[in-house]
């Protein structure tokens, strides 16, 4: 009776440690596809700063999620979710900031004689409307708002000068 109780023991102990193997095996498994799907989020992110940095592909005023997924090279959930977590915004809001800081750029150049209108027309916004809420909610202040600040802290004696014309 006591042999067929220690088999029993000794079966059951094997079963334990089959299953707590089992259990390690899996916990590694998930390790490393945590770590794969981590490096591939890192990877479409450099590729997302490729084509919006490089390529300025902010500047198409019809890109789309789905359309710049198959730029990249990918499917709109990873891209999402490297905008997610490396951008901490989601992927209009970040278009939207590419494009105002490129417009900001075009309303301070002292060379460019562009409207307001076509300064939203080249940084990819499909109606001026769309242009201006975005450029509002980015920076507290309107595109001309913002021009006329910025001439001004850079040219801060303009004024009295033209004043003693």
């Amino acid at each position: 009776m006591i042999s067929q109780q220690l088999l029993q023991t000794i079966e059951l102990s094997k079963q334990c440690m089959e299953t707590s193997d089992l259990s390690e095996i899996e916990n590694e498994k998930s390790l490393i596809s945590q770590r794969e799907y981590a490096n591939q989020l890192k990877t479409i992110y450099k590729e997302v700063l490729y084509y919006l940095d490089s390529k300025k592909a902010f500047l198409d005023p019809h890109l789309s999620l789905i359309k710049f997924s198959s730029m990249i090279g990918t499917n709109t959930t990873y891209l999402s979710k490297a905008i997610n977590k490396y951008f901490e915004c989601n992927f209009k809001t970040l278009i939207n900031n590419y494009r105002v800081e490129y417009s900001k750029k075009l309303l301070i150049d002292n060379n460019s004689t562009f409207s307001i209108k076509e300064i939203a027309q080249k940084c990819g916004f499909l109606s001026i409307s769309a242009y201006y809420a975005s450029f509002k909610k980015i920076t507290q202040l309107s595109p001309l708002q913002y021009k006329i600040i910025k001439l001004y802290t850079a040219y801060p004696h303009a004024e009295q000068e033209l004043i003693s014309e």
